[in-house]
C-alpha cells in the first residue's frame, strides 16, 4: 500500500518539528500534541502550498503559529519544565562535572523561558535546527536580514539574562 503525501511528510519531518516544539515549550506531551496539530493543519492546507519555500520551512512556519496560538490560549503556562534534558549521571565519571552540566542546562532553560517567543524561536531554529536566515525569515514572516537582526538581538538578550541569572545564583 502506497503512503499518502501527508504520511510521507509526517515520516520525514515529524522528529524535527517535534524537537523544535519541545525546545520551544519544554514539555514532551505538549510538543507531541502540537506536532500532531501542526500536521493536521498541514494536511488541511496542503493544496494551498505553492512551493515558494521548502516543505520543511512551511511546516516549521505552521508549527510556529501552532505554538504561538497555544501561548495566546494559555498565557499563564509559558514556563518551561526544568526537568528535561538533564545529563545522565552515568554518562560522566566526574560528579562535579555532572552537577556543573545540570546547573548550566537549568540556567539555559531559565534564560530561554524569559526570552520573547520570537527570540526563543530564532535561537532554536538557527542554533539547534541549523536553518538558514532565509528559512528562518520565511518561518517568522520576516526578511532574511530581519531574521539575522532578530538573532543578533536574541543572542544579546540571552547573554544579558544569562549573566544576570548567573550572578543571582552566586550571590
Amino acid at each position: 500500500m502506497a503512503m499518502s503525501t501527508i504520511e510521507k511528510l509526517y515520516q520525514r519531518y515529524r522528529i524535527s518539528i517535534f524537537r523544535y516544539l519541545y525546545r520551544m515549550g519544554g514539555d514532551y506531551h505538549l510538543a507531541d500534541e502540537l506536532t500532531q496539530e501542526t500536521f493536521c493543519r498541514a494536511f488541511v492546507s496542503l493544496d494551498g502550498f505553492r512551493g515558494e519555500s521548502a516543505l520543511s520551512t512551511w511546516l516549521f512556519r505552521i508549527a510556529y503559529y501552532v505554538y504561538t496560538g497555544y501561548l495566546r490560549g494559555c498565557p499563564g503556562e509559558r514556563n518551561l519544565p526544568l526537568n528535561h534534558d538533564i545529563p545522565d549521571v552515568n554518562s560522566t565519571s566526574d560528579p562535579a562535572r555532572h552537577l556543573e552540566e545540570v546547573e548550566n542546562l537549568r540556567l539555559v532553560r531559565l534564560v530561554l523561558e524569559q526570552l520573547p517567543v520570537d527570540y526563543r524561536a530564532v535561537i532554536i531554529l538557527r542554533e539547534v535546527e541549523g536553518l538558514t536566515f532565509e528559512e528562518i525569515g520565511a518561518i517568522l514572516g520576516k526578511s532574511p536580514a530581519a531574521a539575522r537582526v532578530t538573532l543578533f538581538r536574541a543572542r544579546q538578550k540571552f547573554y544579558q539574562l544569562h549573566k544576570q541569572l548567573e550572578g543571582d545564583d552566586h550571590d
